[in-house]
């Protein structure tokens, strides 16, 4: 690889994670900003719902004052202008012990005697209910108005005391309106406080994160006064709210990592390529040069040392030459064969043909043609013999593979060649007991120009055969595979369709 471009390498790359690098601070910061406003927002929300529990603790108890009040037979209600003062005074009598009575001024005129005493009586009983609720209730200090009054004033702020089953469909309906739906639980202290954040336990905050500030109950227990709502991790509410920004960061940030990967896949594959070619023209160019310098030799021999005369050199020169032409132009023919099928350009001349005859006289072939013995064997047990296939291409799918089988076999080779149907495909699997392939290469043995790189892979050959016979099958819709072991040969599928 050139200097330069390993420069343009190195700055794409550079590029990329710069950008991913920012891409991935910018979500972070996102993420950190919206879990502040998440930590805002239920602090807001937990203040609101204190508020509101307590309003409603008030809202019923002065509700029950009223009720008392309106009863004739515990309470007399009367009311009358003092002038000293210009005021109207109301005085509440105990039923049960008439020296038991208390006072109240006001100077509100919608409590004159009212024609019907009902209505008289209504507007007292709300009006001093009202009156309790301001100066007592929410000011959390129960006065003795009646002994009897009082006394049930302070009965009822006990049972209706603070009480977390009351706030929490509060809260949960005031972070609904927000749209957070986090689970939480309620922390209830003695002693916290409303203006410093505490101290957790680090195992408290790694189960709930995110605490509220205190809030105080105003219960009147000598204990829990303060309350906290606690929070699980809002990780679904901050990445609900981030939303599409979020999504679309992802898909940028996974769509930059494809693209560097699949730059560097690329630049592997084409520097693996290149140096596979190299090996390949090396390979083809003492391939070419070896018939081109015997037939050299043979025109020179027959043009300089008067071999003309001697009819007997002559023709073992020229049958010699002819060989190594035919052998140079059956090696051009495959190259561009090759190149051929890789881009679909040539057609079939599908016919039927019988799998039986073939294979066997192929095989019968690859045994005379061999300097070894081998020994071969032919099983069907498909329970058919024909096929629909291109009679010139099918014979060489088949010897390409079996010459494979043979070459890299051990000093006696033994050949299995069997058939069998598979999912509507005649599968001829060809299995040899040669040296095997490891399973770092079997995945580019079907590769243009790949050779095993290793020591048992010496036989001459240029990384074309198998090249060519995927080609051929995938032409067919077909398929083809591999599978082998160091040391325990290989076998060869090949599926035609039926």
């Amino acid at each position: 690889m050139k200097k330069t471009t390993r420069y343009l390498v190195a700055l794409c790359i550079s590029a990329i994670i710069a950008a991913l690098v920012l891409q991935a601070y910018w979500i972070v910061n996102y993420y950190r900003v919206i879990r502040s406003t998440f930590e805002k927002e239920v602090n807001l929300a937990m203040e609101d719902a204190v508020k509101k529990e307590f309003n409603d603790r008030c809202d019923t108890i002065e509700r029950h004052i009223f009720m008392t009040l309106m009863d004739t037979t515990e309470f007399t209600l009367t009311n009358q202008y003092d002038l000293k003062r210009k005021t109207t005074l109301l005085k509440i009598t105990d039923r049960h012990n008439t020296k038991d009575q208390s006072y109240l001024h006001t100077d509100s005129i919608g409590l004159q005697k009212a024609e019907d005493n009902f209505g008289y009586r209504t507007k007292m009983a709300r009006f001093l209910a009202q009156e309790i609720r301001i100066s007592e209730l929410e000011g959390h200090f129960v006065f003795y108005h009646t002994q009897k009054l009082g006394d049930y004033v302070e009965v009822q702020t006990k049972e209706y005391d603070f009480d977390t089953a009351r706030l929490r469909p509060i809260l949960k309906r005031l972070l609904a309106e927000r749209g957070i739906s986090v689970s939480f639980l309620f922390l209830l202290r003695t002693n916290d406080s409303t203006y410093n954040k505490s101290h957790f336990d680090p195992a408290l905050l790694a189960n709930y994160p995110v605490i509220t500030k205190a809030f105080v109950t105003f219960k009147k227990s000598e204990k829990d006064h303060y309350v906290r709502a606690m929070f699980n991790n809002p990780f679904s509410y901050i990445i609900a709210r981030m939303g599409s920004l979020f999504a679309g960061s992802v898909v940028l940030i996974l769509g930059i990592a494809f693209c560097l990967f699949y730059l560097l896949r690329s630049l592997y594959r084409e520097k693996r390529l290149s140096a596979i070619k190299n090996d390949f023209i090396s390979n083809i160019t003492h391939e070419f040069k070896t018939p081109i310098a015997t037939v050299s030799a043979a025109i020179e021999a027959l043009t300089s040392f008067d071999v003309l005369d001697d009819h007997d050199k002559v023709k073992k020169y020229l049958n010699h030459s002819k060989n190594e032409l035919n052998r140079l132009s059956g090696l051009v023919d495959k190259i561009l064969n090759i190149s051929l099928y890789e881009n679909q350009q040539f057609d079939l001349k599908v016919e039927q043909l019988n799998v039986n005859q073939i294979i066997n006289a192929l095989l019968s072939e690859a045994v005379l043609a061999s300097q070894r013995p081998i020994e071969h064997t032919y099983l069907n047990n498909s329970g058919t013999t024909t096929i629909y296939a291109d009679k010139l291409y099918f014979q060489h799918t088949i010897i390409n593979v079996v010459d494979n089988a043979i070459k890299y076999s051990v000093s006696n080779p033994k050949i299995l060649v069997e058939c069998a149907i598979h999912e509507n495909y005649l599968v001829i699997m060809v299995e040899d007991n040669g040296t095997g392939i490891s399973p770092v290469h079997l995945p580019f043995v079907f590769e243009k120009f790949y050779r095993v790189p290793t020591k048992d892979h010496h036989i001459k050959g240029h990384g074309l055969g198998l090249s060519y016979v995927k080609s051929i099958i995938e032409k067919h819709q077909g398929w083809c595979k591999i599978e082998s072991e160091i040391g325990k040969g290989c076998k060869l599928y090949l599926a035609w369709p039926i």
